[in-house]
């Protein structure tokens, strides 16, 4: 058959608690609500598109980052340090330690899910 020709339309979050969550990516990391469906959210990040699914059971720890096969997603943003202290700020689960000398780090959304934040 060969290879597909195909894009990646939105991303969906599988997550346990559709509130936390919202507040996490709207109030926290500024993504754009498109609106609500059933419970579930439409959301922006620039041109990219999230759905979050409140389906998910009982959140479980998190395990060791890319201890399992996953996908995550990575943010841009202009000010690292700027940004790393808001996160702080907010609570924010950090993957590791975050150095002074790295143009990117890890946090965790409400359910664990990794965004990888970079320097851009």
């Amino acid at each position: 058959m060969g290879k597909i020709n195909c894009r990646i339309g939105e991303i969906n979050v599988v997550c346990t608690d559709a509130e936390k969550s919202l507040r996490f990516y709207r109030d926290i990391l500024g993504f754009e609500v498109l609106g609500e469906d059933g419970g579930c959210w439409h959301l922006a990040c620039g041109e990219t598109k999230f759905l979050l699914l409140p389906f998910a059971g009982s959140p479980r720890k998190p395990p060791k980052y890319c201890a399992e096969a996953s996908f995550s997603v990575d943010l841009l943003v202009s000010d690292l340090q700027a940004t790393k202290k808001f996160f702080e700020s907010e609570g924010v689960d950090f993957v590791k330690e975050v150095s002074p000398n790295e143009e990117r780090f890890f946090i965790r959304d409400p359910d664990g899910l990794v965004l990888e934040i970079i320097q851009s």
